[in-house]
């Protein structure tokens, strides 16, 4: 397996608007190699305003139940509070108009998604991001190669 080089990774990002699927977040949350500096560099561009980002409170949701399954609620809920507050990102909830979004974009391969990932990705086209960033094998083979980044190359 061979990975982005945090130049690309840099280069591909600066300027644009990005979704960031939930294992992108995973990867910093729990610090998975050999992931994780790069899911850091992505947040600390955004953090300092270099690129914008959207999150789905799908993505939310799914980042909380690891402390959740472990026992740990109020750390859930410090996750949720930190990626719903961190600065250039905006938390999109699931509404009639991202609903509206499912289905009806014909680049993305929607028979490919999971209902998760089709309201992820809904979430997303619903706020005009630029770039899908995730290193599911759903997204990659529903997601045309220039609207998708993968850590994997």
């Amino acid at each position: 397996m061979k990975l982005i080089t945090p130049s690309a990774l840099k280069k591909r990002i600066n300027g644009k608007k990005i979704l960031l699927d939930t294992n992108i977040i995973i990867y910093l949350t729990d610090m998975i190699q050999p992931y994780e500096p790069l899911s850091r560099l992505i947040f600390e561009m955004i953090e300092m305003g270099d690129a914008s980002a959207v999150l789905s409170v799908v993505s939310v949701a799914e980042v909380m139940q690891g402390p959740i399954k472990k026992g740990h609620h109020q750390l859930a809920q410090d996750v949720k509070n930190y990626l719903i507050n961190f600065p250039n990102i905006s938390c999109q909830e699931i509404t009639a108009g991202v609903l509206d979004r499912i289905g009806r974009n014909n680049l993305i391969n929607w028979s490919k998604l999971r209902t998760t990932d089709s309201l992820i990705i809904a979430s997303g086209l619903a706020n005009g991001v630029e770039l899908f960033i995730s290193n599911d094998t759903h997204f990659k083979k529903a997601i045309p190669g220039n609207f998708a980044l993968s850590f994997d190359t």
